[in-house]
């Protein structure tokens, strides 16, 4: 909800839902028909400055997991009628996520990390339920978007053309493979992940896989 559509529509039917409203899924669910190959999920919000589960409010913290994982989530398992036999279903996630990798003390990043293990987790779930999909948690990389910069504070590692084009090459690859993934963007495994469909896997935009056990 809120991003610029205005390039998208001239070349696709642009619908727009806000995942933290439950009232609007209803309406997007008649509006984008039926048959996907497809559903790519993307909701994110970095949260407060300080993310800190010592600093945090009760609302503070609420709104940071409906909206990065509650909320997409429940929209996922009702849109699930509108995939196509062995579908592939893809949340935003973030390598932030993934518990293995949370060894870098003082990164201030507690409630994110705790929104993306939570969507991982319930994405698994999908999975774990609806063995003929495909389920996709993906890493983005560190693009140059208003949240990745902290709107223009910090520097990012990657552009967002880098980014959306290793995403799509992620999705291409891994889409109809019938397993439960956390991918990162590009294409080399990340040590620590050789069980494919035991343990979630997250694809970054490179297409490495994560470690990720939760």
């Amino acid at each position: 909800m809120g991003a610029d559509t205005t390039a998208l529509a001239k070349v696709a039917h642009v619908a727009h839902v806000d995942v933290t409203q439950a009232d609007q899924i209803e309406a997007l669910r008649k509006e984008i028909g039926s048959a996907f190959d497809v559903i790519f999920l993307v909701a994110g919000i970095y949260g407060p400055l300080h993310n800190s589960v010592i600093e945090a409010t009760d609302e503070e913290f609420s709104q940071i997991m409906l909206t990065n994982c509650f909320g997409p989530i429940r929209l996922a398992h009702r849109l699930l009628d509108r995939l196509t036999a062995k579908g592939t279903l893809a949340v935003m996630s973030s390598h932030r996520g993934s518990i293995t990798l949370n060894t870098d003390p003082g990164l201030k990043l507690d409630l994110y990390r705790a929104s993306k293990v939570a969507l991982n987790m319930l994405a698994r779930t999908i999975h774990a339920d609806h063995p003929e999909l495909t389920v996709l948690s993906i890493h983005p990389g560190w693009a140059a978007t208003a949240m990745g910069t902290l709107d223009g504070t910090v520097e990012a590692e990657i552009s967002v053309e880098e980014s959306v084009t290793g995403m799509a090459s992620v999705l291409a690859t891994h889409a109809g493979t019938v397993r439960a993934s956390i991918l990162i963007g590009r294409a080399s495994r990340c040590p620590g992940n050789s069980r494919k469909n035991f343990l979630p896997l997250t694809l970054a935009y490179t297409g490495s896989i994560c470690p990720c056990k939760a």
